[in-house]
């Protein structure tokens, strides 16, 4: 099997997932919306919050086929699967994109088991930046800027051969 994405309405991924999860058992279709938790201010009070990490994008391992792709694709608010190019004469197939293996085993190692990145204990030395532990940590290469007021990291991900830079949270330590 292996990992498509589908672009959907923001908002609606949670929805969307368990209406697959509903027509399809794990064994068929996994279904997957990765999440990140960071530190929110509202009103003076710190919270974390889970948020979705790709809004927009729902992540699907399958052996794709026709009859799962357009059953998906009728699902409400579901839009297009990304980087799929259809043909319509009968003599053509239909090519999906799957996610290179690589780059989605590289991603299921950043968000772990539950599919949330949770935060990562950091040390700040002048300019270097060290991962003490979480789900960065052996990652520091990624980590393009460091937000100490806001607890945040903003890492570089790849993914369909587009780089994306996205909010995660972290912990900084003293040294």
């Amino acid at each position: 099997m292996s990992w498509y994405t589908f672009f959907v309405q923001t908002g609606k991924e949670d929805h969307i997932k368990k209406h697959i999860d509903r027509h399809y058992d794990d064994k068929q279709l996994k279904c997957m919306i990765p999440k990140r938790i960071i530190p929110e201010k509202r009103q003076g009070i710190v919270k974390d919050e889970v948020k979705v990490l790709f809004p927009g994008y729902i992540f699907v391992k399958t052996n794709m086929i026709q009859d799962v792709y357009h059953s998906i694709k009728t699902t409400p608010h579901v839009y297009f699967l990304v980087g799929s190019s259809s043909c319509t004469t009968a003599n053509t197939k239909e090519y999906f994109t799957k996610i290179p293996e690589n780059q989605m085993n590289w991603l299921l190692q950043l968000f772990g088991q539950n599919h949330i990145i949770g935060y990562s204990d950091i040390m700040v030395l002048d300019e270097n930046v060290q991962v003490i532990s979480g789900p960065l940590m052996g990652k520091e290469a990624i980590i393009r800027k460091i937000d100490k007021r806001k607890g945040r990291a903003k890492i570089e991900v790849q993914l369909l051969n587009d780089i994306r830079l996205i909010d995660v949270g972290i912990e900084i330590l003293s040294p």
